[in-house]
């Protein structure tokens, strides 16, 4: 390892070292003209470069391009009959790259004059986003601030959702092109995304509120500068950074849940400050509390009944009203100059809290017995009422400081917390007898991520340097998960409680708390050179060498511990057939006829991990005229993951998988011309496993009633990517694409059902696997020559996917498990599609979208002693409707209904083997409507309109 730092460390000095200033390039100055008050495109206006003999007038929709235009700082001034001419100065031009601008122009009151302001490049529009992927020399799809505002979505996972390929899994986890969340990498403002999740590996999108976004990309094909850990994607978020002007803006919304708002509502007892969805401590374990399950089991008597009075009897629900949701953010933006600085700030403060009520069955099946008789037994056979409530806080704190035209410094922060608390109220049949479960849930999950960045230039944009320095932590509180069970014999009642040792699924109570942090340090030098200049001002041949460095060191402890309550004496036990808080009354934990505590906490419910990564690359990229674009490079990652446990009998367990990848791709692009280009694309990745599907830990959910266990023997998994795209660009707001893909794994990490027990789930190694598909993106305005015209107002937008994936799990594996099937959580098609009507004029915009997913596997079954099917999360069609309308010139009112069509949420089981699914004939695992939400708002603008 440290020959291997000290070499690549040397090899990029000397790269560095030998870049040498050369010739000056060109790049294309393009954008939009509009009024500055009614917002309407100005056709016919001027746009001229000052000294230059270069110029260009903007068509029907107030676009102009000027091409060939000399890097460096320029002028340019804007005039048009009847309006007054303005100038913007400082507009850099670097070689190869367009600028795009987004400008404005006042009407002419009774004097004539010239404006002159700087001109600063916008990234969170339409037109930008669609700027910035179709100059980006990858496969890349992407979703601006401009978009987002067009819906009613609530957080990134609702965002990201509308991108290309990519789909929502469990309301927070991402699917890139049909591959499940473990096969994507996240990565905020450059760094990689914290994890606050003790079972998956992933970043939770939920948790990031929509309004503090500025842009979201995500690159589909690999290539040496971005992370070599995904096969789906690398999904980049950026937050807000400098406004283009000051402002204040707030923004309050109500929303109403058919099934849910003005319903009774049923929660876990809380602290009485909440509703501020931080940790107040109510249900932390108290103090004085044994440290660990040793000191636990050493009391007896007398002592062992005062620890157990110490938690506290809070196993009833307390009941309420559902109240409507609530939105509120409190954002500003500030821009001013410190001497010769130009500094900027966004600030965001963002609430929300709402609930929901699920009605939902649940069930699992037995099937040894259909071959006679023609039908699945009931495993069991659930109804549960859940309730949940979720409450949001965050803080967005970005700074930026414009130190010349070519230094910038950038210093963002970000802290986003999220409270779920839940309870569920389950009748039902297990293993034939009849139960009223209930359980007690409160998780707080929260990051923490900071980053200080800079970007400097040189020599006409020819010679780039960036860097970032970051630190990330989150936090994942689960304080006290609460089960206990009544059996059911008509109308008598009585509490499940074990003799000799506790269960804790059956009857106590969790404590699980994870912390992770992260420091990361990135920098990455550029160098273009000009082979040889192109004839009568075309584009002649570019060379671009890029080289970096990235590293992260992360640090996760994790620790469970599980309470439960035993009888204190099997023979006097008499309490049973009481109500569950007086069960739990002080007089009724004691060492007689009542219940005591235990804890059954084992050696592997705790671990401590670390991952290490040093990864550096030279790539380069070489330019033939105006027509071809090859980008080729190779990227070393060194990664070493360690994790410190013990198996069940506490005998130390040491994991270490350090492994060297070594990790070529290239992307060749062939432009027909500046609207029309082609792409095709090859890379190798590597997916590691996560801390939690090697740790051995076994964790009980009860919602959904099965085991989750970690396994130490996983291997990296590693894929050959490869990628064809068409893109074509009509306008700046338009787009048309359409991708080819196929990867190929080796060892994919699969979740499946462990050794003879549907409901205990593993991790374990694939042989292989293959994912190939089609994927196609249309945006177009429906009549770009009437900008005026009700089509000239309407755009429509749309992106599907097509994708067949298969996996083998090997001789060995498969034995036992489902095999030849499509890979867990790949989608088969992916289809959204959207209309949206915009009257700059009046001030009014409406959209309404539409997304449905493939049939999906939510569970892999197994073949231990008879088949067991696996479980397909069916497709879910879904349909949003938002307006907006500005009623006066700093106040805007917001609204409109999400999902719908309010279809079931339905996950199946072909017991019958026959390759239909229908709920009517087929096994319902899981059943539920979500309901329709109503929502609606403002937006003021107290100044900065």
């Amino acid at each position: 390892m440290n020959s291997f730092i000290k070499y690549t460390n040397l090899l990029l000095i000397n790269l560095l070292l030998g870049f040498s200033v050369l010739a000056q390039g060109s790049g294309t100055i393009r954008g939009t003209i509009k009024d500055a008050k009614t917002k309407e495109d100005i056709i016919g206006a001027t746009v001229f470069i000052t000294g230059l003999s270069k110029g260009a007038a903007t068509d029907v929709n107030g676009f102009f391009s000027i091409s060939n235009v000399p890097s460096g700082d320029h002028t340019i001034k804007i005039s048009f009959v009847g309006y007054k001419s303005k100038v913007y100065e400082n507009v850099q031009v670097k070689s190869g790259q367009i600028t795009e601008l987004n400008l404005s122009i006042e009407e002419e009151s009774s004097t004539l004059a010239e404006v002159k302001v700087v001109a600063q490049r916008l990234t969170n529009t339409e037109v930008s986003v669609i700027s910035e992927i179709k100059a980006a020399q990858l496969v890349v799809s992407g979703i601006s601030a401009a978009q987002i505002t067009k819906t009613l979505d609530r957080t990134a996972a609702e965002v990201v959702k509308r991108v290309p390929g990519v789909t929502i899994f469990g309301d927070r986890f991402i699917n890139i092109r049909g591959l499940n969340e473990r096969y994507n990498t996240v990565q905020l403002n450059n760094t990689f995304a914290p994890s606050m999740e003790t079972d998956v590996r992933s970043f939770s999108f939920d948790i990031i509120p929509a309004g503090q976004i500025d842009r979201i990309l995500v690159f589909k094909s690999p290539a040496a500068e971005l992370p070599g850990e995904f096969a789906g994607g690398v999904v980049k978020i950026f937050t807000k950074s400098i406004p283009e002007k000051n402002f204040l803006t707030v923004d309050f919304s109500n929303s109403f849940r058919d099934g849910t708002t003005g319903q009774a509502f049923r929660a876990p007892a809380q602290g009485s400050n909440y509703w501020t969805g931080f940790n107040q401590g109510y249900n932390d374990l108290p103090a004085g509390f044994p440290a660990s399950k040793q000191e636990l089991l050493q009391a007896s008597g007398e002592r062992l009944s005062q620890i157990g009075r110490l938690l506290k009897n809070n196993w009833v629900p307390v009941n309420s009203t559902a109240n409507p949701d609530l939105r509120f953010s409190l954002s500003s933006g500030l821009k001013f100059d410190l001497g010769n600085i130009k500094v900027g700030n966004i600030t965001a403060v963002n609430y929300s809290s709402s609930k929901t009520i699920y009605q939902m069955v649940r069930n699992d099946f037995g099937y040894s017995t259909i071959a006679t008789t023609g039908e699945p037994d009931y495993v069991f056979n659930f109804n549960d009422k859940q309730y949940s409530s979720a409450i949001r806080f965050g803080v967005l704190h970005n700074w930026a400081f414009r130190l010349s035209d070519h230094h910038s410094l950038e210093f963002k922060n970000l802290f986003n917390q999220l409270s779920n608390a839940q309870f569920v109220d389950r009748i039902g049949i297990d293993n034939g007898s009849n139960w009223d479960i209930q359980s007690f849930d409160q998780v707080y999950r929260g990051i923490y991520t900071g980053q200080l960045g800079g970007k400097h230039d040189w020599n006409d944009g020819n010679t780039k340097l960036d860097w970032v320095i970051g630190y990330n932590t989150s936090f994942r509180d689960q304080p006290d998960y609460k089960r206990f069970r009544y059996t059911m014999d008509g109308a008598n009642k009585s509490l499940y409680v074990p003799s000799g040792a506790a269960q804790t699924f059956n009857l106590g109570r969790t404590n699980i708390i994870l912390k992770e942090h992260a420091l990361t340090g990135g920098i990455n030098f550029t160098q273009k050179f000009i082979v040889s200049a192109g004839q009568d001002g075309a584009k002649g041949k570019e060379l671009e060498l890029k080289s970096g460095i990235y590293v992260e060191s992360k640090k996760r402890d994790f620790s469970a511990r599980n309470l439960g309550y035993v009888r204190a004496n099997s023979s006097l036990f008499n309490i049973g057939q009481l109500p569950i808080d007086q069960i739990f009354a002080e007089a009724n934990i004691n060492s007689t006829n009542g219940v005591k505590l235990d804890e059954q906490t084992n050696p592997n419910d705790s671990y401590q991990a670390t991952n290490d990564l040093f990864a550096a690359y030279v790539q380069g990229g070489y330019a033939i005229g105006s027509k071809f674009n090859l980008v080729a490079g190779v990227r070393a990652e060194n990664n070493s993951q360690r994790l410190n446990s013990y198996d069940l009998v506490g005998l130390p367990l040491k994991y270490d998988n350090t492994v060297l990848n070594i990790l070529p791709s290239f992307n060749l692009s062939y432009n027909f011309n500046e609207k029309s280009l082609l792409r095709l694309a090859y890379g190798k990745t590597i997916n590691r496993p996560e801390f939690r599907e090697v740790a051995p830990f076994s964790f009980y959910d009860f919602v959904n009633n099965r085991n989750i266990s970690g396994n130490p023997r996983l291997k990296n998994a590693s894929i050959q990517n490869f990628d064809f795209r068409f893109e074509r660009y009509p306008t700046p707001s338009e787009v048309l694409s359409i991708a080819l893909f196929y990867k190929q794994f080796t060892n994919p990490i699969e979740v499946v059902f462990a050794s003879g027990s549907n409901p205990n789930l593993d991790f374990e190694n694939a042989e292989s696997a293959y994912s190939a598909g089609l994927e196609a993106e249309i945006r177009k305005n429906l009549s770009a020559e009437n900008p005026n015209s009700f089509l000239g107002k309407s755009s429509v937008v749309f992106n599907g996917a097509y994708i067949l994936s298969k996996v083998s799990l090997g001789s060995k594996a498969s034995a036992n498990q489902s095999d030849n099937r499509p890979l867990q959580g790949q989608s088969p098609y992916i289809l959204n599609a959207g209309y949206n009507y915009t009257d700059s004029k009046k001030g009014l915009q409406l959209n309404l979208s539409y997304n449905v997913i493939g049939k999906r596997i939510y569970a892999v079954g197994n073949n231990y002693g008879y088949n067991y099917p696996d479980w397909y999360e069916m497709p879910r069609h879904v349909v949003d409707f938002t307006f907006s309308q500005r009623v006066a010139k700093n106040l805007l009112v917001k609204g409109g209904i999400s999902d719908v069509l309010n279809n079931k949420n339905i996950v199946l089981q072909d017991g019958n083997l026959d390759g239909s699914f229908d709920a009517s004939k087929d096994q319902i695992i899981q059943s539920f409507t979500p309901g329709r939400v109503y929502s609606v708002g403002i937006i003021y603008t107290p100044f900065g309109f």
